[in-house]
């Protein structure tokens, strides 16, 4: 369906659109992420962490148990992560046509060891480029631009890019991964827990907000190149989140403070179902209303247990799905240790520093809080 333009309506940025491409193809990588890194948790549980080498070990796939078969499904989805993004980049930029070429740009990423990174920026370039060539369809003779769509621009579009991406954007690119993937590969220690806590500082600004959704992005793209630190440290920075503010109310019952209004209190309960799912959206009207005694301890307690779990080099091969997926990680009672514990940071800074409130006051608008209290 047309999209109706209004007049006066203000025309995006180039820069927007293609933020907003980006986005689209974050979310339809996250599927694959998830079925994969899942499905690869699941076959770790099965046949132990290091069962990708036990299967290297093996004769052929005909000798794999039950576990290195489901292993090998999710590692064979987690092979297309990468495609998927620039497929979908060069769909949200260029519509259909754009998917082919975007997604034999992601290909060629993963061929030469560009990564997530070289399929973002192969997905924009496949964009612009069919782009050009939809236009250039428009000035020629009808008879020619027919064979536009159904030959000149899949061939074409995907030709050119690949191309650029084999040998000039590639190259750095490629470089510039490997010296991340040998960074973080090894990252454990005090340089563990930095890049840590700054993932769960990240996580923890603005709730799932652009800063949020851009630290997401980046511990994302690093786990569909099999990097899985940065999404445990994304996720247990980010699940803390509610559970702490779900803790400071909860210090506020048994103190008799009355930091927290009778409607606020009300939300406890679904707020720590919330914590568990990782919906940090439980957080916003508390920022909302009281931004900086909120967003401080959040930042704390994000930087403990994204910290932790950078300093001890947890990992998980999920992105998302909360307590859910905690049995699949590298070690699941240190993920929860480290997720009570920066809950516990911002629960306690967070109840300190409130001032009592009126009881009866009402609470910032919130989708999420909106249906909790009716």
């Amino acid at each position: 369906m047309a999209e109706i333009q209004r007049k006066g309506a203000k025309k995006k940025s180039q820069g927007a659109v293609v933020w907003d491409a980006v986005l689209t193809g974050i979310s339809y990588m996250i599927p694959f992420i998830v079925g994969g890194g899942v499905l690869e948790g699941v076959a770790k549980a099965m046949g132990g962490y290091n069962i990708a080498a036990d299967m290297a070990a093996t004769a052929g796939y005909s000798e794999y148990t039950l576990a290195m078969v489901i292993y090998a499904i999710g590692a064979a989805i987690f092979d297309v992560c990468v495609p998927i993004i620039g497929a979908y980049i060069g769909y949200a930029l260029a519509d259909k046509p754009g998917l082919a070429p975007g997604f034999a740009v992601g290909v060629v990423s993963n061929t030469i060891k560009a990564g997530f990174l070289g399929a973002v920026l192969g997905g924009i370039i496949a964009g612009y480029v069919v782009n050009f060539l939809k236009e250039a369809s428009k000035k020629v003779p009808s008879d020619v631009s027919s064979v536009f769509p159904i030959l000149l621009i899949p061939v074409l579009g995907t030709v050119i890019t690949s191309l650029l991406m084999w040998y000039v954007i590639g190259v750095p690119v490629s470089w510039f991964m490997n010296l991340i993937t040998s960074a973080l590969t090894n990252l454990q220690g005090a340089g563990g827990f930095v890049f840590g806590a700054a993932i769960g500082m990240g996580m923890s600004i603005d709730q799932g907000g652009p800063i949020g959704k851009a630290v997401a992005l980046v511990a994302n793209g690093l786990n569909a190149d099999g990097i899985f630190g940065p999404a445990a440290c994304k996720m247990c920075g980010g699940m803390q989140n509610p559970l702490g503010v779900c803790i400071a109310q909860i210090i506020d019952r048994f103190t008799g403070k009355k930091k927290f209004t009778a409607k606020e209190r009300s939300t406890t309960i679904s707020g720590l179902v919330l914590a568990c799912c990782y919906i940090q959206e439980y957080v916003i009207p508390f920022l909302v209303q009281d931004t900086w005694r909120c967003i401080v301890p959040c930042l704390i307690g994000g930087a403990v247990s994204g910290g932790l779990c950078g300093y001890f080099a947890l990992e998980s091969v999920a992105v998302h799905g909360g307590i859910f997926v905690i049995p699949m990680m590298s070690n699941p009672l240190q993920f929860i240790l480290f997720w009570f514990a920066g809950a516990v940071v911002t629960g306690v800074l967070y109840f300190l520093l409130r001032k009592p409130v009126d009881q009866e006051a009402e609470m910032a608008n919130n989708g999420v809080l909106d249906k909790l209290i009716g």
